[in-house]
């Protein structure tokens, strides 16, 4: 049975007993380069694909890691940590970037995984709340700040499209949640829309100042990076001034404690203005947004007012 540590002190406690054991810990800092395969076949190709069936990741096989969503760059590291038959495993926060459905399923997985590699699992866990919040309706009034427009993206090598659009506009004043399972999409829509990509087809067209806060700190510049992942990220998001006309996120509030999410959401509240859009799996910003875009390989499934997505939704609710 994995040990869990959900207490406030729960890093500083799986610390010390990685350290005890003479292990590192694997953290979300921890971001992997190179061919998902060669990462799993540390050993050999013969774990490589076990793994990669275990973890749900034969899809992703022969991709190059940068390729793959956050959550998909975890298992990943899940796996290139177990190619090598550790006899402990100490993991920070990591089901940090998986979508909820994925997420259950992995913690039911842990414990197989310690049967199936005679390994003892340490973990510790942000406890997010289920909390209560209701969107605000919005008239699409704002001026137009961004738009995307039949666009087609592809990464090289890869023969599916990561993003297929019509078009889709963002005004200002609107709170968009881009939902979806991982590798559905989302990053490549935040991507091309701040420009950080250009689409292999299609058009963007941007106005106004833009922000954008990564899934992970360590990619964003910051002053004092003293303090864990959820110290941060939550520094990230106190240090916006609010100023520019658009701000991006990609998931915003992954590893913070309710009252860092809580207040996340209360600091756009108060500047209605600008124009919020969230890659995100957490419940709490999607029944806060206003508008879901919801993608499923790449496309567009559902684009339009929250309560509608909801009503809609058996996976959401």
């Amino acid at each position: 049975m994995p040990i869990m540590y959900t207490d406030n002190d729960r890093e500083e406690r799986l610390r010390h007993q990685a350290i005890e054991h003479d292990q590192s810990v694997l953290t979300p800092e921890r971001l992997l380069h190179g061919r998902v395969r060669d990462l799993l076949a540390t050993v050999s190709l013969f774990r490589a694909g076990e793994l990669a069936t275990l973890l749900g990741l034969e899809a992703f096989f022969e991709a190059e890691s940068s390729e793959l969503s956050a959550g998909e760059q975890q298992l990943v590291g899940l796996g290139h940590a177990l190619s090598s038959s550790p006899k402990t495993l100490f993991l920070s926060e990591p089901f940090l970037f998986l979508d909820h459905v994925r997420r259950k399923r992995l913690m039911g997985l842990l414990e197989e995984i310690e049967r199936r590699f005679g390994c003892q699992i340490h973990c510790s866990m942000t406890i997010q709340s289920d909390l209560s919040l209701t969107s605000e309706s919005a008239e699409t009034t704002g001026r137009f700040l961004n738009q995307i427009e039949n666009v087609q993206h592809r990464y090289p090598l890869q023969t599916r499209y990561a993003l297929v659009t019509g078009k889709l506009s963002f005004h200002q004043g609107e709170r968009i949640a881009i939902v979806g399972a991982n590798g559905s999409g989302k990053s490549t829509l935040l991507r091309l829309a701040l420009g950080v990509e250009r689409p292999l087809y299609g058009k963007v067209r941007r106005a106004g100042e833009m922000h954008y806060v990564p899934a992970h700190p360590m990619l964003a510049p910051l002053d004092d990076r003293s303090g864990g992942f959820a110290v941060q990220k939550k520094r990230l998001l106190d240090d916006i001034n609010w100023s520019k006309d658009s701000y991006y996120f990609d998931e915003p509030t992954a590893g913070l404690d309710d009252r860092a999410r809580m207040d996340f959401v209360a600091s756009w509240k108060k500047n209605p203005t600008n124009l919020i859009v969230m890659a995100t799996h957490d419940p709490v910003l999607i029944r806060a947004a206003q508008r879901i875009i919801y993608l499923v390989h790449g496309e567009v499934a559902f684009d339009g007012p929250t309560k509608h997505f909801l009503q809609e939704s058996r996976l959401f609710v």
